[in-house]
């Protein structure tokens, strides 16, 4: 009997599931003053439903705790075994993949797929060497793996760290740990703890593997690529190697030889649709569109859920999806059991494909759709990113460049391409690494990587994080930062004297980079705020960029980033180049001129004819800048306006 006078908590509620009272737990979960969230509620009634082989109510809770927690890979455990109830063994060994691709602790979920797996040779094997490293695993750090799975690092670093106070030198423990840290972006520690590792076990392939992952989060390209290359050496006929390897030649920008090793993977693996995603993306980074294309499509003709292969093509920018293929994309959004994160590439590939059709209506409603999801999944703050803004004008001021002026190291070889996405940082860039004295890199991370790790060191003022550090910064240190970027940087270079670093959000850190490179080129390339923001709105970023999502969010950043850029300029006067998209569209020649005087370059005829390059580019406009500028699209934002009231109305600038 229930307690009437007392309210009941998710503990309580779980002591009541675990020891079969379900019609209890039922009665607590529909009472008013029950403290228990959202998540809990819905899972706890579904599991109770099931046990009460209520499952018509079992699979309604479900598709609730999925509407909400779509990575929730307990609930597709859960729904999992309702379908297997039903004998829909399809359904229900899909349920389960998805279970364990969220969570691959679940144990109960991998003993469900080898049952399911009718004869799967390849996925039975992945079963038993999941459930062998699970039975063999303590208890405590099963439970690290389950809480890291689902997001709950504080709790999961919490036991592990505990853990390693009695086992010190355990060796899966730190590289879990290690797991932990790199979710953290704590790229340092991660790659510590994990050659620490290898200390204890030199040949542990699992350490190897995210030893490797971690160097190449760290940007450490030349090492990760000696380190996968001896590893793929040592094991030649291992696939896991050889695709690291492939991986790794692929960042290191060695494309050539990194599409030969997944060729030769696609041989091992036909079916393999990661692989053809991978090659999509080399033979579009290398400028073979048409190869490009072919893979895209062999993905998801061989997977015909696989989201990304379809966003993939659609972000090609020149690729138009045939009838059969939008067709076939609505079948799929409207289509329960597809997995939302699927979704999502689906509904921004339906939006450029009603763009391209010119149904501007039906395109903004998929857009829309997918920025929705992504936005309910993020946790950007506007107003955390105008208080990272206000901050840096605080400390940032003219009196603080004029005491440390010429303090950091002296290299003049980077140029700083800066602004919003999709604001023409890529043309600039293409424009630059035409010229024969310059390379074109990436968007390298290192400037942002820079300021985490200062926000990270306290002195002894515990409010002393970045920006406040770069008032107590000392010449040395600044120098040292500033030689430790230039060498970083060297893994993408040749012998050109100046290279190009076109990350975008590095205008958040100008006063940075001007502290620990006083020689460095900084252009900042502006659109339309309008046009700007839009073309964001409709670009689905791989990661990162999370203010994209919402039209309130882009208003308020574009304004944060105006103001801020304001505040650089002032404080920073003749430092910084400002060029607006519109301009150099408009006039190419003149505003190419206008560049390469301010990098101190001679012109070049190659720079107005950048599209000849046959250089590699990463971005979403790769095949974009290969072609000449068409000014036609200046104003396309306006087929969207009667959708894009609210941005107008919140954009001050």
């Amino acid at each position: 009997m229930l307690d009437n006078n007392s309210s009941f908590t998710t503990t309580e509620i779980q002591n009541l599931v675990t020891g079969g009272k379900f019609k209890e737990a039922l009665d607590a979960l529909d009472r008013k003053d029950i403290e228990i969230n959202k998540r809990d509620f819905y899972y706890f009634k579904a599991v109770c439903y099931r046990y009460l082989k209520d499952h018509t109510n079992a699979h309604l809770a479900l598709n609730e705790l999925i509407k909400f927690f779509p990575n929730y890979a307990r609930a597709y455990q859960e729904l999992g075994y309702i379908y297997s109830i039903k004998k829909d063994e399809k359904k229900a060994l899909r349920a389960f993949l998805r279970a364990v691709r969220l969570n691959d602790s679940l144990h109960a979920s991998w003993l469900s797929i080898v049952k399911l797996a009718d004869g799967n040779e390849k996925l039975l094997k992945m079963c038993d060497e999941n459930i062998y490293y699970l039975k063999n695993l303590p208890p405590e750090l099963k439970t690290v793996l389950s809480y890291t799975n689902e997001g709950k690092l504080a709790k999961a670093d919490h036991i592990c760290r505990d853990y390693l106070q009695k086992k010190p030198h355990d060796v899966e423990a730190m590289r879990l740990l290690s797991k932990i840290a790199l979710e953290l972006y704590i790229f340092e520690d991660a790659e510590f703890l994990l050659e620490s590792c290898l200390v204890f076990d030199p040949e542990n392939i699992k350490v190897k593997h995210d030893y490797i992952t971690a160097l190449l989060r760290r940007q450490k390209y030349g090492l990760a690529l000696e380190t996968a290359k001896d590893l793929y050496t040592s094991n030649p006929e291992e696939l896991v190697a050889m695709k690291l390897y492939a991986t790794t030649l692929f960042r290191a920008d060695m494309y050539e030889e990194s599409i030969k090793l997944f060729e030769t993977v696609l041989e091992i693996e036909p079916r393999n649709t990661d692989v053809m995603l991978t090659m999509g993306h080399l033979y579009k980074t290398d400028g073979q569109i048409d190869k490009s294309i072919d893979s895209y499509i062999n993905a998801f003709a061989m997977d015909k859920y696989f989201g990304d292969a379809y966003w993939s093509l659609a972000n090609l920018k020149t690729y138009r999806f045939t009838d059969k293929q939008i067709q076939s994309l609505q079948e799929m959004v409207k289509d329960e059991f597809v997995p939302d994160e699927e979704k999502v590439f689906m509904y921004f590939s339906l939006g450029k494909a009603y763009e391209d059709m010119g149904q501007y209506k039906e395109s903004f409603k998929f857009y829309k759709s997918g920025n929705e999801y992504q936005r309910a999944n993020s946790s950007y703050s506007k107003e955390n990113f105008s208080d990272e803004c206000k901050n840096q004008i605080s400390v940032c001021t003219k009196d603080l460049f004029e005491v440390k002026k010429d303090w950091g190291y002296s290299a003049k070889d980077p140029i700083f391409v800066l602004g919003l996405p999709r604001a023409g940082s890529t043309l600039t860039e293409q424009i630059l690494a035409s010229h024969s004295m310059v390379e074109g890199t990436h968007e390298l991370p290192n400037i942002l990587a820079i300021a985490h790790k200062l926000n990270l060191r306290k002195a002894q003022d515990e409010d002393s994080r970045y920006p406040d550090i770069l008032l107590s910064l000392s010449e040395p240190q600044l120098k040292i930062i500033g030689e430790n970027y230039i060498k970083d940087s060297q893994v993408f270079r040749t012998d050109k004297p100046y290279f190009i670093d076109k990350m975008p959000n590095n205008f958040r850190h100008i006063g940075l980079i001007n502290l620990i490179l006083p020689n460095a080129k900084i252009i900042d390339i502006r659109r339309d705020s309008m046009a700007g923001c839009f073309s964001c709105y409709k670009q689905l970023f791989a990661e990162g960029q999370e203010f994209t999502y919402g039209l309130d969010d882009l208003a308020s950043y574009y304004n944060d980033y105006v103001e801020l850029m304001d505040h650089w300029k002032k404080v920073l006067p003749n430092k910084i180049l400002s060029v607006q998209y519109e301009d150099l569209v408009g006039d190419l020649e003149n505003s190419v001129k206008r560049i390469l005087d301010y990098c101190e370059l001679p012109f070049e005829q190659d720079c107005v004819e950048f599209y000849k390059s046959k250089r590699a580019v990463k971005t979403p406009s790769a095949e974009q800048v290969r072609q000449p500028i068409f000014k036609e699209g200046l104003d396309y934002w306006k087929n969207y306006e009667p959708y894009l009231s609210d941005l107008a109305k919140n954009l001050k600038y």
